[in-house]
């Protein structure tokens, strides 16, 4: 990954904070975090494969783990807090699993599910129908169900992240990745310290929750009341402010 693939703020020596971004949208829907913590923390949230800049490159969590560890050698020093969303969650327990060394911290957001059984079957059916070109959402579409992620007082980062594009032909390589992978015994191997950050809406990751958290050395579960999904465009300022507080217990202390 190079500078035009990442957004990055906060000072160059600041302890490290990488941001993971769900599918279809790109880096650009984190721009609330990077406001709201580059006053203490190197913050920086690179295009997943299949995204904004790297379009071009197949999405795979080989790729998305190997791409993330490259910013984070680069970036931040060797070491940093992970933060992803949805599939970016993913992605962040992929790397964790991996290179444990380079992640000081996991904040898991909307992915504290397995994909697995009838619901693996069922993923690894529409990602075939998808690859075939059988089933697939407009751009429209995804430009409409992306703008309502934001709420109105996000319409910056909502005409941002449009403006960066929508990839919803992302989504066929991206369940099939997902079907059937095994996410929770992936965090197993990862002993560092693990929030489980969810909307109180999200029910679909919510169920999964104690699950993951059992399967860490240590863990922690926080719900952002009244948010669902994305609950850092939701709660922005609540997500902000449980991401801070967890960082700096990364860190063993304050900035």
């Amino acid at each position: 990954m190079d500078s035009s693939t990442l957004e990055v703020a906060g000072p160059a020596d600041g302890p490290g904070i990488v941001l993971v971004h769900g599918s279809v949208v790109t880096r650009k829907m984190w721009l609330p975090q990077l406001r709201g913590l580059s006053d203490a923390f190197r913050v920086i949230a690179p295009d997943l494969p299949g995204h904004g800049a790297l379009a071009g490159v197949p999405f795979s969590f080989e790729a998305a783990a190997r791409g993330l560890a490259a910013v984070i050698e680069r970036e931040a020093g060797g070491k940093a807090v992970v933060v992803g969303l949805s599939l970016g969650g993913y992605a962040a327990i992929e790397l964790a699993a991996r290179q444990p060394d380079l992640v000081s911290g996991l904040v898991l957001s909307g992915c504290s599910r397995n994909f697995r059984g009838a619901l693996g079957v069922y993923l690894k059916t529409v990602s075939a129908l998808m690859r075939r070109g059988w089933l697939a959402q407009s751009r429209a579409a995804a430009e409409k169900k992306t703008r309502a992620l934001f709420p109105p007082n996000l319409s910056d980062v909502a005409e941002a992240q449009i403006a960066a594009g929508v990839y919803p032909e992302s989504l066929g390589a991206a369940f099939g990745e997902m079907a059937g992978r095994d996410f929770s015994g992936l965090l197993a191997r990862y002993t560092g310290p693990v929030l489980i950050l969810n909307g109180e809406k999200d029910s679909f990751a919510r169920k999964g929750e104690q699950a993951f958290a059992a399967a860490c050395r240590d863990a922690r579960i926080a719900v952002l009341p009244g948010a669902g999904h994305a609950c850092s465009l939701h709660q922005p300022a609540a997500f902000n402010a449980a991401v801070r507080e967890f960082a700096e217990r990364c860190r063993g202390g304050k900035p």
